[in-house]
């Protein structure tokens, strides 16, 4: 029964760490995104560059109080034409993919280890083979 807890520990232990490793992508996700815009501005005049910023303190990553906390107009596309902008994004994913295999992983470690314990037992019982 120690290895079934821990696996479970482990288990909730990596669905945690999952949860916690989808949050760069989705800041990602959002950053690229205003990236497109200020790419495609000629063609999309609703605003002007320096209206246009991404701020990192509403994910709770920093504090309300760190400065600067975000990039508007020129300083947000010079952060998006960076080789190490799009790098991140891959082992974001990356990150991502191996919690999320990690916890399948365990998962059907756990219905295994359940299913063998159940049979070791159904097995240790004097009349397991006479009820068929």
């Amino acid at each position: 029964t120690l290895f079934r807890s821990m696996t479970y520990v482990l288990g909730v232990a990596w669905l945690g760490v999952f949860g916690f490793s989808t949050v760069p992508v989705f800041m990602f996700y959002n950053m690229w995104s205003s990236c497109e815009v200020i790419k495609n501005l000629q063609a999309n005049t609703t605003a002007p560059a320096d209206q246009i910023c991404v701020d990192i303190r509403q994910y709770g990553i920093i504090p309300w109080s760190a400065l600067p906390g975000r990039a508007c107009g020129s300083t947000l596309e010079n952060i998006c034409s960076t080789n190490e902008f799009y790098m991140s994004y891959h082992l974001f994913i990356v990150a991502c993919a191996g919690a999320g295999a990690t916890v399948i992983a365990l998962l059907i470690y756990m219905m295994a280890t359940t299913y063998n314990y159940a049979v070791l037992k159904f097995k240790s019982r004097e009349d397991c083979c006479t009820k068929f």
